[in-house]
């Protein structure tokens, strides 16, 4: 590899994650950017603890960076419910490389052709009206069988039963949740970490309906449409509201709270805790349920009264920061068979070294492989 080749990988690399020369070179730790700038020409040599933290800077690999991509990769095109003002081009550099660990843990157990488990077609006719997406909402819950509580199960079923990638990100301003789905590395999710378990509920819910409709509508098409996006949209949500409030049991656990045909604010918000929704999802599926007018949900969702009630009965809740059980069992299943060192593991679950045993004993999972057994034929 001459110094050349080099140059123009760490030039491609840091335009790929849209960081100017001045940028890139104070994160990396150059004293001005012009040193950047001669290496990028190819006028001054590399170091190789340098090449550690260019490939950390742009979200790439030491590989590409020293031998290059032999099959250039397939494009990863996330699907933003809201998308990034700013950074889009580096935030989406690291989602990708995170996605693209995630996968490196499932190819090292072996665990990269299992496929997804949820054998459904869906075509733009069959999503016209939303009578058709709750039909839809349905009959994806009676498949995964997801039972009357839904969303207590729901990341569960996602990482486990379907193998979609889930991860949690401070995104504050720079945007809201997206999904794609790519030949490499299969369906995946990014939600904002700093939202409510409820409203995550609801998220996973309505990315689903993305995953599952990802082939029926091509997603470069959703963002040059604006009315098409907005259609789309509105349907993710009807099916998250469906499919996480089963009208059946919303209206078993409603009844038995209903005195002369009354419902107290109380009620309301426990009603919407015990299904692990918003006070105000549940409202809106109370509306097209019948069970109250549309304009008297948006009246109660707007009640300070109510509203008071909600953060008061919600404020003493266990909130522990969202992450993905599948991505921590996957890297400790690795670190118990030695496929990666603890080094790679502190760096994948974003942990100190020194913290790795109290990690592993929190969550009652042991480094050790331990003896096995033997099995009988079945």
């Amino acid at each position: 590899m001459s110094r050349m080749e080099l140059a123009e990988r760490l030039r491609k690399a840091r335009e790929a994650v849209g960081l100017s020369i001045g940028e890139a070179a104070t994160r990396l730790g150059f004293g001005n950017y012009q040193t950047l700038s001669n290496i990028e020409k190819g006028d001054r040599e590399v170091k190789a603890s340098e090449l550690t933290q260019f490939a950390k800077t742009y979200f790439c690999s030491l590989n590409s960076l020293l031998v290059g991509e032999d099959v250039p990769q397939p494009a990863v095109h996330f699907l933003w419910r809201r998308a990034p003002s700013e950074r889009k081009a580096e935030i989406e550099a690291s989602i990708k490389h995170r996605f693209e660990e995630y996968h490196l843990l499932e190819k090292l157990l072996g665990l990269d052709e299992e496929g997804t488990g949820l054998a459904i077609t869906v075509s733009p006719a069959d999503i016209r009206n939303y009578h058709q997406v709750d039909a839809l909402a349905a009959r994806v819950s009676n498949l995964l069988n997801m039972g009357s509580r839904p969303a207590l199960s729901l990341q569960k079923v996602m990482e486990q039963v379907l193998r979609t990638k889930i991860l949690f990100v401070e995104l504050s301003e720079f945007g809201s949740a997206a999904s794609t789905v790519h030949p490499d590395f299969g369906a995946a999710i990014v939600v904002n970490s700093e939202e409510a378990p409820w409203r995550i509920n609801f998220t996973l819910a309505h990315e689903l309906f993305h995953i599952i409709t990802w082939n029926t509508f091509n997603p470069a098409d959703l963002e040059q449409d604006e009315v098409l996006f907005k259609d789309i949209e509105k349907k993710a949500e009807r099916f998250a509201s469906t499919l996480l409030l089963p009208e059946s049991a919303v209206r078993e656990e409603l009844n038995a709270r209903i005195k002369e045909q009354k419902l107290s604010f109380s009620d309301i918000v426990d009603v919407a805790r015990e299904f692990g929704v918003s006070t105000k999802a549940l409202l809106y599926r109370m509306a097209n349920m019948r069970l109250i007018e549309w304009d008297k949900a948006n009246e109660l969702a707007n009640n300070d009264e109510l509203l008071m009630i909600d953060r008061r009965i919600r404020r003493d809740a266990a909130i522990e920061a969202p992450s993905s059980e599948r991505f921590s069992l996957l890297a400790v299943k690795c670190l118990r068979k030695g496929l990666i060192s603890r080094g790679k593991f502190s760096e994948l679950l974003d942990i100190d070294r020194a913290d790795i045993d109290e990690f592993l004993e929190c969550r009652g999972l042991s480094e050790v492989e331990g003896e096995s057994i033997e099995i009988m034929a079945s």
